[in-house]
């Protein structure tokens, strides 16, 4: 079992956020958070436990006429804080097109054209890497567009 992250690992780990993200796979984010991770989304008003905001992502973003892209705009920068805990900060920028607001029945777009990523990582019980902690805001959005 492994017992020591590489920057290597955790890179691939961010990157592998952001793909599920772009992919739409079912559950697929929801493996991603240990147990009792906490995230801040650019977009929530509280912090959420990781699980439930995966959940709530895949209910907003995995529709079949939503479309998300992201890109990581500046090198995923990674710190040691243990053998086993890194944090990884980089910048970023997100599009989500035709997202559904449910309780309008309207659609929208919503961006973020500059944001950064801090993620935290931990190897769990079975070696496994695991975030237990996400930040991601925005230093710029674009207003919320409706899709006419």
């Amino acid at each position: 079992m492994t017992t020591k992250i590489t920057a290597e690992q955790v890179q691939a780990a961010v990157r592998r956020y952001w793909a599920a993200m772009a992919d739409k796979k079912p559950g697929e984010l929801v493996k991603m958070y240990a147990y009792e991770a906490m995230t801040f989304n650019p977009f929530s008003q509280r912090p959420e436990l990781g699980q439930v905001a995966a959940a709530r992502l895949e209910r907003e973003y995995f529709k079949p006429l939503t479309h998300f892209r992201s890109e990581i705009t500046s090198p995923i920068e990674v710190q040691f804080l243990a053998d086993n805990v890194a944090v990884a900060v980089h910048t970023y920028r997100s599009y989500a097109k035709n997202l559904e607001d449910p309780i309008r029945g309207k659609r929208y777009n919503r961006s973020v054209l500059e944001g950064r990523g801090t993620h935290v990582f931990v190897l769990d019980s079975e070696g496994k890497l695991v975030l237990a902690h996400q930040h991601l805001s925005d230093i710029c959005r674009t207003a919320v567009e409706p899709v006419l």
